[in-house]
């Protein structure tokens, strides 16, 4: 685990607004600055850094937080992982509590994978640079049959796997690296996993193209055949790192941790299928393109893209593998909140023979793309005037199962639109026919909702003062919290359902168990949502530490213990009121009780007195 002083040492040191600039153009606004929201779409600038408080809000999407929290959200990386990143990129050096449970061998094992995927990169592009035979023959390969420059090769780390395995194993180990860690890295096959002499590498006699993860660590490797050298073990064209602690190819896109820096200026992803394409594109000026490893594209790759941009344009094969898969994907992509259009290449084309091959205005070729309604109906409809109208009625329910991938009815009544214009169909026709459509998948389907309109509008709305002021003060200084949380008992927030009464006792219960560390609490764990790390930053935002807290915290308390016990007078008044005469005992046992709460109402709670700030 990382130290606490060493998370304040970096919070102290790093300004948010560097950790921000480079994703987000921001100009002065006041005492803070004003950009627009680098997590969701918009025109008019709602994301504020504020320096004073070491905080980003954004309105647009409700998220906030500090430098970590944003390094999380943007990069989709895990608190521990943000911390990482801001370290690296600062020069700080990261310090680790030696008694913590982060020194497990599984810890230490996975930064042995890191380790050992740079060694072998550095002996694999020294095998490439090399002046032997297969050095010239694997540069010939690069340069000459797949026509790609010494400079992509040079800066992406292209190398050659030999069949040198002993004297990689023995690199490994000079750099204390364990046997355990070899093992489980993925680049050794084994007969024998306890013998060292049976390892032998997986890439042998392959070209080697680096994975890297968005922090830009190699975390696997995916290697080609070269025509004319023998592999010895497969010949398959491709073959890729296996699963390992830190690869998992559903959640990694090729090239990202580089696509991503430009995304700003492009506001879009290009999609194409391997890395050899991915080169091609960012060569001919494409820097946005991506690719999935080797498999379908998943929800979690899109997810991430989404974070970056709305936008994916995806490069296809023409046949009809191309076509099913560019189908599925597309209701994945509008499920995922993405704006889909699509290249299609003739047949038996990718993108790196098709662009190595043609000499064209790349601009003019991004302006051919279709849109995701114009690839449905022609996918779905090939013949649309020659079909019957059963044969119409059947395609455009295919169309609505694509559109209602989407929960946005916004997004609904636009694609529509498209439908109309591009078939010629009625538009008031089609969307009664979508509106039934809708209604019977509902009932027949009916899907988990995440989150509802009203709900997201509760998670970002101004807080109540009450618990506005609580929250805030709680998160803002951990004696304050627990001198609270002597007095405020978590039942005081029964009597408001609002997802800020359960945050503020969900804390409570952990600072009554002697868990809170304050808001390392709530980023550093799992028993907080994100919807809570929001509304937990927000207060922060919006709190004002500059009045008395004294007062504050008790007139907070007084409203929320008044609020519980006229709840308790509430029901006791039913109870009352369905009493008969005839249980005299039972109406003065209620009148009695209701008469001390009465009195309780009275003599709320208070904070000491003695409490300073």
């Amino acid at each position: 685990m990382i130290t606490r002083e060493c998370l304040d040492l970096i919070k102290e040191s790093v300004d948010i607004y560097d950790v921000v600039l480079p994703y987000v153009n921001l100009k002065k606004c006041g005492a803070n600055w004003r950009g627009l929201s680098p997590f969701n779409g918009e025109k008019t600038p709602s994301f504020f850094v504020m320096p004073e408080k070491k905080m980003f809000r954004c309105f647009s999407s409700g998220n906030a937080g500090d430098i970590f929290r944003f390094i999380q959200l943007k990069e989709n990386v895990s608190f521990l992982e943000s911390v990482e990143i801001i370290a690296n990129r600062f020069n700080i050096q990261l310090r680790f509590d030696s008694k913590s449970s982060d020194n497990s061998p599984m810890e230490f094992s996975k930064k042995d994978l890191f380790a050992i995927n740079e060694l072998a990169n550095g002996v694999f592009v020294k095998n490439f640079q090399s002046s032997d035979i297969s050095g010239q023959k694997v540069r010939n390969y690069w340069s000459e049959v797949r026509k790609f420059s010494s400079e992509t090769a040079n800066k992406q780390g292209i190398g050659l796997c030999k069949n040198d395995e002993k004297d990689m194993i023995n690199i490994l180990l000079k750099h204390k690296i364990s046997i355990e860690a070899i093992r489980q890295s993925g680049l050794f096959y084994f007969k024998d996993e306890a013998d060292l002499s049976t390892f032998r590498l997986r890439f042998r006699f392959r070209l080697t193209i680096p994975i890297r993860d968005i922090q830009g660590r190699i975390v696997g490797f995916s290697a080609r055949v070269i025509e004319g050298m023998s592999t010895e073990i497969s010949d398959a064209k491709y073959i890729n790192s296996p699963e390992t602690p830190i690869f998992h190819k559903g959640n990694i896109l090729f090239g990202l941790q580089e696509a991503r820096l430009h995304v700003n200026d492009a506001d879009q992803f290009w999609l194409v299928e391997g890395q050899l394409d991915v080169f091609r594109c960012w060569e001919i000026g494409l820097l946005t393109a991506i690719a999935p490893q080797g498999t379908a594209i998943t929800d979690a790759q899109l997810s991430t893209l989404r974070r970056y941009s709305s936008n994916l344009n995806c490069m296809l094969d023409g046949d009809a593998a191309g076509l099913r898969a560019a189908d599925k994907l597309l209701r994945m992509a509008m499920a995922a909140g993405l704006e889909v259009k699509f290249y299609i290449l003739p047949k038996d084309e990718d993108p790196d023979s098709f662009f190595k091959k043609q000499d064209q205005d790349i601009d003019s070729f991004c302006k051919a793309g279709i849109s995701a309604m114009e690839f449905a109906v022609k996918y779905h409809s090939p013949n649309l005037s020659k079909m019957s109208s059963r044969q119409k009625a059947d395609a455009l329910q295919r169309i609505y199962e694509i559109i209602s991938s989407s929960d946005s009815s916004i997004v609904h009544e636009s694609l529509l639109d498209e439908v109309s214009q591009i078939c010629g169909f009625d538009r008031r026709a089609l969307a009664q026919d979508f509106a039934t459509f809708y209604q019977r998948r509902k009932f027949n389907n009916p899907l988990p909702i995440k989150f509802s309109i009203e709900n997201e509008s509760n998670s970002v709305r101004k807080l109540n003062s009450a618990e506005s002021q609580l929250l805030s003060i709680i998160l803002s200084d951990v004696n304050w919290a627990k001198k609270i949380a002597e007095v405020v008992l978590p039942e005081l927030m029964q009597a408001s359902s609002s997802p800020q009464s359960t945050l503020l006792a969900k804390i409570l219960n952990e600072i009554a168990e002697n868990l809170w560390e304050g808001m390392e609490s709530i980023n550093n764990s799992n028993t907080f949502s994100e919807e809570e790390k929001n509304i937990a930053y927000s207060a922060l935002a919006d709190f004002n530490c500059e009045n008395d807290l004294q007062f504050l915290v008790n007139t907070s308390i007084s409203k929320l213990y008044s609020k519980f016990i006229k709840e308790k007078i509430n029901e006791l008044d039913k109870k009352i009121s369905k009493i008969s005469l005839d249980e005299r005992e039972n109406l003065r046992n209620l009148q009695r009780d209701r008469m001390h709460l009465r009195e309780k109402l009275l003599r709320p709670p208070r904070v000491d007195v003695g409490m300073t700030n």
